[in-house]
């Protein structure tokens, strides 16, 4: 916790008092400060004194290498070791000691990671030392994985392969929406065609994985969809309709009943259209009723009666359309009786389509507009202005206004489906998302296997849907190198998250990085929360510290450092327009200390600074402040 709430770096757990965190085989280099009586001394190793037990007496005042053997309680067994024949002046000589002392063949490699260890006092054994020196070759940046040693030492976490990948490929700070947004992009191109990567595509689906010419494939089945949709509003359906108009899908001043009279009209004439289900239901209709207008039935009742046989037969050829025997005398059913039935058909042609499955539903929705449309040059131009009146609407632009309010809910309600939005007012709304957002990426699965009740297996297939188990199984399937590649940095990341939201004695620490949309622009929403826990075991909101790390369009990295102390908020934003967000945000202030005092917390001050001195540096170019806590050691967190 020492380095989130300080600049000071932190101990390491050879010099925490005591001996317990000394392991069998540790390699120290230090400085004897006293000799005692029975091969006793103190010994000085970095900053931390410690009285050890000595193998063979050694001279006051020298500093020699030390191996430990079998630490004991309120000591430990220091066996001295015997200096090699090299120059041991500054850094660079002692590095070059500890790797003789290894048995490690002097490289560049294995030097840069002597140094750093001795620099930062860590714990050394040649089993460690080799693994390490092994990860970071095979690393792509050294630089990044010197760090994430000295984090897997201080934080006493497992010092294996699967935990260094994780933390290092968190570490190497590429944003995590560009990565699932590539890794939907390489899976939408037919890299992998397994039933688990159609289950990822929906996965990133749900998590708003969206890019910017989604509008331009999605905008006209979106406005066709509500348009069609039965559960639709007579609103929505109506701006629905007439931004089809506006786009030219639908010819312009065209109504929607002479618009159904069209495609009546246009029945017989049309061919090579896709054969599915649902269009030939659509096509079969129309034709009815094309018959009806010419004088087929002798009243709407047997349309209807034919109609409910085509929606219900299983048999779609024309020569097996119904025939009516009438009793009546034939007679021209008008347009303004039919346009409804001609309506009728297309919602339950679009019921169909849109029943099937995720990918299948969406082409037989683009059959459906292939049929309304037979011009593929329309359709396309069409498909681009729906996209300009999305953009102009989620960008505010001023030829936005001239919508009707009919249309702008229907241009509103689009836009939230494409991006993710997330009401920033409302905070059970915003802790709801973000606990469906940690579900849908799998941070919850080992929690699960857990806590199963016994052979209780009725929700866990759920956990099974969501990202992280969906990649492990993918990884099994033969997938392209390239695929395998990033679905293995994704899993990294995730990992990540879970390995560093971890209890340290009574103190929580948490890590959650989210992908988020915000208008157009895609960013990483990176929340960190570091506090202390109740008796009970239960997050104390009294005491606690909470990072927010955001990338904005036009403010750009934006730090938000929020401490509580017995209920006393204080808040930092760190970004480099800090005197343009001061004066912005200077209306908003009371309401924020009204709003903190009904829930029993009182504002000590707001402060918007510029990243200029170290301390606000480190927190913008370190993601991961408390990669470097230390594991707790009886000392509270320090506020």
């Amino acid at each position: 916790m020492q380095s989130i709430t300080s600049s000071q770096p932190v101990s390491s757990p050879i010099e925490i008092k005591g001996t317990a965190s000394l392991k069998n085989g540790q390699i120290l280099f230090g400085k004897v400060n006293k000799v005692f009586l029975n091969q006793t001394a103190e010994v000085q190793i970095g900053h931390q004194k410690m009285v050890a037990t000595l193998d063979i007496p050694l001279r006051t005042g020298e500093k020699y290498w030390f191996q430990v053997q079998h630490p004991i309680e309120g000591g430990v067994v220091l066996k001295a070791l015997d200096s090699p024949s090299l120059n041991v002046s500054g850094l660079k000589g002692t590095a070059a000691q500890l790797i003789a002392h290894l048995g490690i063949k002097p490289e560049p490699s294995a030097t840069r990671l002597s140094e750093y260890l001795l620099t930062n006092r860590l714990p050394i054994t040649k089993e460690t030392f080799q693994s390490a020196l092994q990860w970071l070759k095979a690393a792509d940046a050294a630089e990044v994985g010197l760090p994430v040693i000295k984090t897997m030492f201080i934080q006493q976490l497992p010092f294996v392969k699967a935990v260094f990948d994780a933390l290092y490929t968190q570490s190497k700070s590429e944003p995590f929406h560009k990565l699932l947004s590539g890794f939907k992009q390489q899976l939408q191109d037919g890299g992998a065609v397994t039933k688990t990567a159609s289950k990822l595509m929906g996965v990133l689906d749900s998590l708003h994985i969206a890019k910017q010419n989604q509008l331009q494939q999605n905008g006209l089945q979106k406005l066709v969809t509500i348009w069609l949709n039965s559960d639709s509003t007579p609103e929505m359906k109506s701006g629905a309709f007439s931004l089809l108009q506006k786009t030219g899908f639908v010819p312009k001043g065209m109504t929607e009943s002479v618009f159904m009279e069209s495609l009546i009209n246009g029945a017989e004439v049309r061919y090579g259209f896709p054969k599915n289900s649902a269009i030939d239901k659509l096509h079969q209709g129309f034709q009815l009723l094309s018959e009806a207008k010419g004088g087929a039935f002798a009243k709407v009742e047997e349309i209807e009666i034919a109609i409910n046989r085509i929606l219900s037969s299983h048999d779609h050829e024309k020569e097996k359309l119904p025939i009516v025997i009438h009793s009546m005398q034939r007679k021209n059913i008008s347009a303004e009786k039919l346009s409804p039935l001609a309506f009728h058909f297309l919602q339950n042609a679009f019921a169909e389509a849109t029943a099937k499955k995720a990918i299948g539903g969406k082409t037989e929705v683009n059959d459906l507009i292939g049929y309304l449309n037979k011009d593929t040059e329309q359709v396309d131009e069409s498909r681009g202005k729906v996209a300009e009146l999305l953009f102009r609407s989620l960008n505010k632009l001023p030829e936005a206004q001239y919508a009707r309010i009919n249309e702008k809910l229907v241009l509103s309600h689009v836009l939230e489906e494409e991006f993710q939005t997330i009401d920033f007012t409302n905070g059970p709304s915003v802790a709801h998302q973000l606990k469906e957002m940690t579900k849908i990426l799998g941070l919850q699965l080992e929690h699960a296997l857990i806590n199963l009740p016994g052979d209780d297996m009725a929700d866990f297939p759920k956990d099974l849907e969501t990202l992280k188990p969906l990649l492990l199984k993918l990884l099994n399937e033969q997938i392209p190198a390239s695929i395998k590649e990033m679905a293995e940095q994704i899993l990294n990341r995730i990992t990540a998250q879970q390995i560093l939201s971890q209890e340290n004695g009574p103190i929580q620490n948490l890590l959650l990085t989210l992908p988020l949309n915000l208008g157009s622009i895609q960013t990483d929403l990176t929340l960190q929360w570091s506090g202390r826990k109740t008796k009970e075991g239960k997050i104390d909101p009294d005491y606690c510290r909470v990072l927010f790390y955001l990338e904005l369009e036009r403010l750009e990295e934006t730090v938000i450092d929020m401490q509580v102390q017995n209920r006393i908020i204080k808040v930092t934003v760190i970004n480099g327009h800090g005197a343009i967000l001061e004066e912005a945000a200077g209306q908003y202030l009371d309401i924020l200390r009204e709003n903190l005092g009904k829930m029993d917390y009182r504002l000590s001050g707001v402060s918007f600074v510029n990243p200029v001195n170290e301390k606000e540096r480190e927190l913008k170019v370190n993601r991961l402040p408390f990669l470097e806590a230390g594991s707790y050691s009886g000392v509270d967190i320090r506020i």
